[in-house]
């Protein structure tokens, strides 16, 4: 049944549940009879807004009994998890379902006891509804909500060690996001004001179960004393550090809410109508689909989370999956980083100063990413993984999920990334990429990255949007000067004339930039040009034999063909400016392989 009709037997009811309610003045009706007569109506309408809409009407107390019993259902229904396990940091599959409390644990063996329960407690609501019908969705309740039920026993065993107990959490609140990121769409106005004001578990149960927050739990959160602890810890300073510069500060701020209740219950089931499909895939099933591709996932409430992405500020996602080594995620927050952007079509002059501009600053220490595409992305990438100056040379931001790799056409240069560096994405497991998607991941570029360099682009590019989110972050955006008459350089030009970035030529020009704003390059990162710029040798080069000389590391020998590749040149044209760069003291061989020699020590 489409949203419209439903929508529009929803009012029906609606008016129908109005007119029994209203009696006519020649009717002399007792106002019990009354009262007895709309209460079935009124139910029915309710149980037709429940079944159709798949909502539920708010004004209820969170029943936090039934709440933990929920997520022990939730994490036991992992089941045989996968090994490795694609949420657990040890990547050990069980841990989860180790840590629950023995208490739900006993419980879930007593199934007549259980079921007698459930059967009280259906009669004791139906009572109750009987007596204080729930209003119209939509509606405020009449009186204030009733007062919030007593904590259950915590969800994990209180036996736990502080650090088994926080890894616990950290691996369930895993769990919900990985769920949510298969639900929700990046970025989304109620997810994000629910993630910050009541968390990720209590986004999920209420995403699932279309209940609508009590005014106790609206205000106060997560009622879960071992989340709510641990949900308040993430990005709470460590000792002597301020606040101010706390990475994930406001991860969690209950009480915060930038929306009312009431537009908030709306919010939710609209989206639970527009997200009802995706809502059949089951946490196993999700950790199954992660595993087969050797995906893992990391939320920002993980150490590892790059901080670089909380100044997206709501439009940070709600987690990513990743493939390749997680010690790789240290190197994100402290190594310097560029985003090397363009055209899908480069000219030769655009795929040349590509492989340049990579090959030179991954030899620098500095990790390159991308998105992995067609034309400039994929030369980045490849002339980055030719360099062993980082340890993390590369990234990837996929549009798709990790399990297929696009385009396939990359696949060779994709996998290669996946052993050396890290492949990233959003996006849950199993979904195809979508223009939009394309769109949405620029800013995950632009954010993680310290500088920004669009290559080529055309008038109306992609990645003339990657640099729109550079701009809106303060990262500092560089555009490569083109030809004034090449369609591929229509964007970057006007990124130069309207000011809006700054002219990169060279390397040095961001090594420069990084040196003047206190970031610490070491030796191997000045600027070789700059330091004999007077040098009547490096003056009297042609410019292929300046590059040549540039690509030379002056501690390590490297091979014609490494060098050839780095740069984009034949192996013959690299061995003939080897031997007059030997010839000039420049560079010095050791029979089969060269290093630079610098000029203030050629002979």
């Amino acid at each position: 049944m489409s949203e419209k009709k439903l929508r529009k037997r929803a009012e029906e009811a609606e008016l129908k549940e109005n007119g029994l309610r209203e009696t006519a003045p020649d009717e002399c009706v007792p106002e019990e009879k009354v009262t007895g007569e709309s209460a079935p109506e009124e139910s029915a309408a309710e149980d037709f807004v429940q079944e159709e809409l798949q909502i539920r009407l708010p004004g209820r107390t969170l029943d936090a009994h039934a709440l933990a019993r929920e997520r022990v259902a939730h994490i036991l229904s992992l089941g045989q998890e996968p090994s490795p396990s694609p949420y657990n940091a040890a990547r050990l599959p069980g841990f989860l379902a180790s840590c629950l409390n023995p208490v739900y644990l006993e419980e879930m063996h007593l199934n007549e006891m259980n079921q007698q329960e459930q059967q009280r407690e259906r009669l004791q609501g139906e009572a109750l509804q009987g007596e204080h019908p729930e209003p119209v969705m939509g509606t405020a309740s009449s009186g204030s909500d009733p007062a919030p039920l007593l904590n259950p026993a915590p969800l994990f065993n209180p036996a736990l060690s502080a650090e088994e107990l926080e890894a616990a959490c950290r691996e369930y609140i895993r769990c919900c996001t990985a769920q949510l990121m298969r639900y929700a769409e990046p970025a989304d106005e109620l997810v994000v004001e629910s993630l910050t004001t009541l968390g990720a578990p209590l986004t999920l149960h209420y995403l699932l179960t279309g209940h609508i927050p009590d005014e106790h739990t609206w205000e106060h959160g997560e009622p879960d004393t071992q989340l709510s602890d641990f949900l308040h810890s993430v990005g709470a300073p460590a000792e002597g550090e301020s606040a101010l510069f706390c990475s994930a500060n406001g991860y969690y701020t209950p009480g915060e809410h930038q929306m009312s209740r009431d537009k908030f219950g709306k919010a939710l089931a609209t989206r639970r109508l527009r997200w009802n499909r995706r809502m059949e895939r089951t946490l196993n099933a999700e950790a199954h689909m992660a595993a087969t591709c050797g995906a893992w996932l990391v939320t920002p409430a993980d150490p590892l989370w790059p901080p670089q992405l909380n100044d997206l500020g709501p439009a940070r996602p709600y987690g990513l999956w990743c493939r390749g080594d997680s010690r790789h995620l240290l190197d994100v927050a402290s190594a310097p980083s560029v985003a090397l952007v363009g055209s899908r079509d480069p000219s030769i002059y655009g795929t040349e100063a590509t492989t340049h501009l990579a090959a030179e600053l991954a030899r620098r220490g500095y990790t390159v990413i991308s998105g992995g595409a067609m034309g400039i992305d994929i030369a980045a990438h490849r002339a980055a993984l030719t360099q062993q100056g980082s340890d993390l040379p590369t990234i990837a931001f996929m549009a798709g999920g990790l399990d297929r790799l696009y385009p396939a056409q990359n696949s060779d240069a994709l996998n290669m990334i996946v052993n050396r560096g890290l492949i990233m994405s959003e996006v849950s497991v199993g979904n195809t990429p979508t223009r939009w998607r394309f769109l949405e991941r620029n800013r995950l570029i632009a954010a993680l990255a310290r500088h920004t360099i669009v290559v080529e682009a055309r008038w109306r590019s992609g990645a003339l949007n990657t640099a729109r989110h550079a701009m809106e972050i303060g990262r500092t955006l560089w555009a490569v000067p083109g030809q004034i008459n090449s369609p591929n350089s229509v964007g970057t030009n006007r990124l130069l004339r309207d000011g809006l970035a700054q002219t990169l030529t060279e390397a040095a020009d961001i090594l420069e930039y990084d040196a003047a704003a206190g970031f610490e390059l070491g030796t191997e990162h000045e600027s070789e040009w700059d330091q004999a710029a007077s040098s009547s040798a490096l003056d009297e080069l042609t410019e292929r034999q300046g590059r040549v000389w540039d690509d030379l590391s002056p501690r390590s020998y490297r091979g014609v063909d490494e060098i050839a590749a780095a740069l984009g040149l034949s192996a013959r044209d690299v061995m003939a400016d080897l031997f007059h760069l030997g010839r000039c003291g420049l560079a010095e061989s050791s029979g089969t392989s060269w290093r630079k020699v610098r000029p203030a020590v050629a002979a």
